[in-house]
């Protein structure tokens, strides 16, 4: 299993963040964008005014966890994200036992022009819901992973009305049209979902963060299907009472430097974290950051600058 397309590196002169901002707020549960000022990941310019990039016109009608993926050699940007408006559910039980079986997907050429949204149902009859959906790119296959986390029933219980946890579950795809069967990817016997996966590039190891009981926990292996090993757990737990939503990316200035942002189910958002060695698995919150306003679980990204210039006339910049 060869390096998939690196997210970050010195190609790169800023970054995208793209997010949404939360079902307790008007039209919260859909896609927003953010550039950030020069090559620094603690300021942002929103995109749009700050309104909402793509709305969702499809399924729920609501859109949540948005991941994006570059396509072979920056051919093409996919987004993919969960398709679930929770204000019109207002219970986690029901949208993890009633939820979409299906992906929310767009695609740009350059996060400027996107297409109309599709669904694809990835997720069996079995699973409840198909939540925070991230992708790698398998370059020796010429396929892409996409894994994403789902409750599953016994095929019995047809209305899903039984004792169920998340596990994360994985199929491949080469276009986001068409995809394998589901697969189970990782079942610890409990709950895990938001599963992020990075690679380094100086160490030639995967590293994965997860929400696994509660905690945001970190992992490392040789090959993306394990055996993975854990690196530390509870990352945040001194700064966020309860967190979910890691998105983890490469610094594009600095050597061996990673960003870590994670979800504070507080009203507050993403809080940035970083580290210098990211197989320590020592994290320090970053000081003296202001983020756009809201952003919850999401995906940051490296972008040039003659992306960045074309990315934001997407409307009136607003500077945070």
């Amino acid at each position: 299993f060869q390096e998939l397309q690196n997210r970050q590196n010195s190609q790169y002169q800023a970054y995208g963040f793209v997010y949404f901002t939360g079902e307790d707020l008007p039209n919260g549960e859909q896609i927003y964008f953010a550039a950030s000022q020069g090559n620094d990941p603690s300021r942002w310019n929103t995109v749009n005014d700050g309104y909402a990039v793509l709305n969702a016109t499809l399924g729920t009608l609501g859109v949540r966890d948005p991941f994006i993926i570059r396509g072979p050699e920056n051919s093409k940007f996919y987004l993919i994200a969960t398709d679930l408006r929770y204000a019109a559910v207002n219970s986690w039980d029901v949208a993890s036992r009633k939820g979409s079986r299906s992906l929310a997907i767009w695609e740009s050429p350059d996060l400027k022009t996107w297409s109309a949204q599709r669904l694809v149902e990835v997720s069996p009859a079995t699973a409840g819901m198909t939540w925070a959906p991230e992708a790698v790119y398998d370059a020796s296959a010429g396929h892409y992973i996409v894994f994403w986390a789902s409750n599953i029933f016994a095929a019995s219980d047809t209305n899903h009305t039984g004792s169920s946890y998340a596990r994360i579950m994985y199929a491949n795809t080469t276009d986001f049209r068409t995809f394998t069967p589901a697969q189970v990817y990782i079942d610890t016997g409990s709950a895990v979902i938001d599963t992020d996966i990075i690679y380094d590039e100086a160490t030639k190891t995967w590293h994965r963060f997860s929400k696994a009981v509660g905690n945001i926990v970190q992992e490392k292996s040789r090959s993306f299907f394990g055996p993975w090993t854990t690196v530390t757990t509870g990352i945040g737990n001194a700064e966020i009472g309860q967190s979910e939503g890691p998105t983890c990316f490469l610094s594009n200035r600095y050597t061996g430097v990673y960003h870590l942002f994670i979800d504070d189910l507080s009203p507050r958002g993403y809080v940035p974290f970083e580290t210098g060695n990211i197989t320590s698995g020592v994290w320090k919150k970053s000081t003296n950051y202001v983020l756009p306003t809201n952003p919850r679980h999401g995906t940051v990204f490296g972008i040039t600058t003659a992306v960045r210039v074309e990315y934001l006339p997407l409307g009136q910049a607003l500077t945070i």
